[in-house]
């Protein structure tokens, strides 16, 4: 494990000198390359530097223990001395482990959001926009910034289907663990007889890409304009502003409203695009890599039903960790508890599989 932190402790540092060259601070594209790559080993570079300042440490007060000139008070302070520094050593090891198995490449970069009202007709487009909702919340609370790209509301003001940009340090680290299918068990304020139904709202989180990433063919795209709908200007309903692109050779479809400007809409729906395309990729070399490894990791994709979401029992239950929270604590934006059983889900199997490997 030392051996891989020491590697990026290097990329880190060398990347630190190659922003600096001209050529590069000079090539926007490439620089907000080596500054995301640079973010992203930042925590790793630090926990190598910090373990080996403690190792020397650690070093120095076995030294003095196996020191026959060190009188006995040098000694025992040297022993309680140790005891800590081992202490510290296993905390940062632990989480140095937690860096490089649960290491992703595109932690620092931003993300797209789609939420999506799935099974459960009004009743699911409702918790849908409690989703996002509470998604802001939690943006708010991590210092993220949230912008919406395209909303379509349901005629019971809930969301059909909404897409977001979310900005921030290490935001696709947050967010990965969202991607899939959120079922709900209440009781819906048109129920009149009290019965609990079950709904889903289905999240799908991309990471976003930069144009040098992915190539598209102008010939493999279908674009149309659309008038806008929704709220919104007295133009809102009377100008084409809204892109509609579709790629042919995936048959992704992206529907962006963003702003009043069709050409704007245009580079939007593009940067979309280009994050689903990366997307469907990553899922499937992810897949790959798992099945080769043993690894039970889902794909984040719409189907898999991630989380419960309970509310007569007060209860959310995340069922790749099987742990279960406070409902009202996390519908209030407090998901980082939710986030973290992940991370040690995910740790968990990861170990497992390495176990089975090295067996």
């Amino acid at each position: 494990m030392l051996d891989v932190l020491k590697q990026r402790a290097d990329r880190y540092r060398d990347l630190g000198k190659q922003i600096e060259d001209p050529a590069v601070y000079g090539n926007n594209k490439l620089f907000a390359e080596y500054q995301r790559e640079r973010g992203m080993l930042r925590e790793q570079a630090e926990a190598y530097a910090a373990i080996i300042a403690l190792q020397a440490q650690i070093a120095g007060s076995e030294e003095i223990l196996k020191d026959p000139a060190a009188d006995s008070e040098m000694k025992e302070l040297a022993e309680a001395e140790l005891g800590e520094l081992k202490e510290r050593y296993d905390r940062l090891y632990a989480q140095a482990q937690d860096m490089i198995l649960l290491d992703d490449e595109d932690d620092a970069r931003d993300v797209i959001l789609e939420i999506r009202g799935a099974e459960g007709g009004d009743e699911a487009t409702l918790f849908a926009r409690e989703l996002i909702e509470n998604y802001a919340r939690w943006c708010a609370h991590r210092g993220f910034k949230l912008e919406v790209l395209d909303e379509v509301e349901s005629e019971a003001g809930g969301l059909k289907n909404g897409t977001y940009r979310i900005k921030g340090d290490q935001v696709w680290k947050a967010f990965k663990y969202e991607g899939g299918g959120h079922r709900v068990q209440r009781v819906p304020v048109t129920e009149t007889q009290g019965r609990i139904h079950t709904s889903l709202a289905t999240v799908a989180v991309l990471p976003e890409m930069e144009d040098v990433k992915i190539e598209i063919k102008e010939s493999d795209l279908d674009v149309t304009a659309a008038r806008s709908g929704g709220p919104g200007g007295q133009n809102v309903n009377k100008t084409s502003s809204r892109c509609q692109m579709r790629h042919l050779p995936s048959g992704l479809f992206v529907d962006c409203q963003a702003t009043p400007s069709f050409h704007k809409n245009r580079d939007e729906a593009l940067r979309i695009l280009k994050s689903k395309l990366y997307q469907m990729e990553k899922e499937k070399r992810d897949r790959e890599q798992a099945a080769k490894r043993g690894v039970q990791v889902g794909s984040g994709g719409r189907g898999d039903k991630i989380r419960t979401y309970n509310f007569p029992q007060d209860r959310c239950t995340d069922h790749r960790s099987k742990e279960s929270f406070p409902l009202q604590k996390v519908m209030a934006g407090d998901i980082d508890p939710l986030i973290e059983s992940c991370r040690k889900w995910e740790k968990e199997e990861k170990l497992k599989a390495l176990s089975a490997q090295t067996a």
